[in-house]
């Protein structure tokens, strides 16, 4: 067994929006989305609270829904055959579970905690061709063929400290108007 010291905050610099179903980590190499809750558990607990009707037993059966799930259990859990690259050596966009980020990530204090099956994709900087930020949203288009556009929710609250992030990072923003996108 390894055991690894936990980031004393003088390491990587990262910014984080934090959401009910997904996560966005802004740092200076990458993009990073963490998924916290899958459609089908957004599902379950949407389901349990219209079930009780609503009011304060739906929320509270929706929140224990929310916590402990209903029968069928998480994903199965595959392992990449290779170690996961750092942030500064990956190519391509990546996906892998919470179990195999980087260590460089892990030992960030700041990093959010998920289950070791939820899975976590990295969106390398050089493969990010523009960025357009609005309070609800983070567009970005890649500079690869397909699947170039990618639309991730972004928590309100973050918005500014996200955009500042990308900016100070040299990330191309682009203006957010309705021609934008």
């Amino acid at each position: 067994m390894r055991i690894l010291p936990l980031g004393n905050g003088a390491g990587m610099p990262l910014t984080i929006s934090y959401g009910h179903a997904r996560h966005v980590v802004v740092t200076d190499e990458a993009i990073i989305t963490v998924e916290r809750r899958s459609a089908e558990e957004r599902r379950q607990a949407s389901i349990a609270a219209l079930i009780v009707g609503g009011g304060m037993m739906g929320a509270l059966l929706a929140t224990l829904v929310d916590q402990l799930g209903l029968p069928g259990g998480p994903m199965r859990l595959y392992l990449r055959p290779h170690a996961t690259p750092g942030l500064a050596e990956m190519t391509e966009v990546l996906t892998c579970w919470a179990s195999e980020v980087p260590a460089e990530l892990l030992n960030e204090h700041r990093w959010p905690r998920v289950e070791a099956y939820r899975p976590v994709t990295f969106y390398p900087r050089t493969l990010i061709e523009s960025l357009v930020v609005t309070p609800w949203q983070l567009k970005m288009t890649l500079k690869r063929e397909a699947a170039r556009q990618i639309d991730v929710p972004l928590a309100p609250w973050a918005y500014r400290k996200v955009r500042a992030h990308l900016s100070r990072a040299g990330y191309a923003i682009r203006a957010s108007g309705r021609g934008a996108g």
